[in-house]
């Protein structure tokens, strides 16, 4: 019985190695701090968002509640973080931002193309991790507000 539960071990501790020796050399990205996986085309990269033009944000965000929170900061436009991974215009239609949790929302492309609607702003965390915020403007709920940012899919 020892013997079968140590063969299954080492079975597994080798299929790992073997998972870990093709993630190296299939080139899959690996995110570092302060970037987001980007999804154009079913095809995974990494963007940094701080490469992306440093704007004024600002305008007021309103709760289910209808309490209003004035927001003045500096961020990145979406639309310029699309950009930095090479997207078209063509590429999507909507975009889909998801955070670490699994949380999303859900944006048009109109809205990103606004040009005033959507932001993401960097924050750090008690660590000093820095991660994404999304804020969008317009919104009769912010339920919109994506905290901690892992991914944005583009959608045809």
């Amino acid at each position: 019985m020892k013997k079968k539960n140590c063969l299954i071990i080492v079975a597994l501790i080798l299929f790992t190695v073997v998972i870990a020796i093709i993630r190296v050399f299939t080139g899959i990205p690996k995110p570092t701090a302060g970037t987001l996986t980007l999804i154009v085309n079913n095809k995974e990269t990494m963007v940094d968002p701080s490469k992306a033009s440093k704007v004024e944000v600002s305008g007021t965000t309103v709760n289910s509640k209808g309490d209003k929170k004035e927001i003045n900061t500096s961020g990145y436009a979406l639309k310029d973080v699309i950009t930095l991974s090479g997207a078209k215009d063509e590429d999507y239609t909507s975009v889909k931002v998801t955070a670490s949790d699994e949380f999303s929302a859900t944006l048009t492309k109109a809205e990103i193309d606004d040009g005033q609607r959507a932001f993401l702003i960097g924050e750090s965390s008690d660590k000093g991790d820095v991660f994404f915020k999304l804020i969008v403007f317009g919104d009769s709920d912010s339920k919109r507000q994506v905290k901690n940012v892992a991914r944005i899919e583009l959608i045809k």
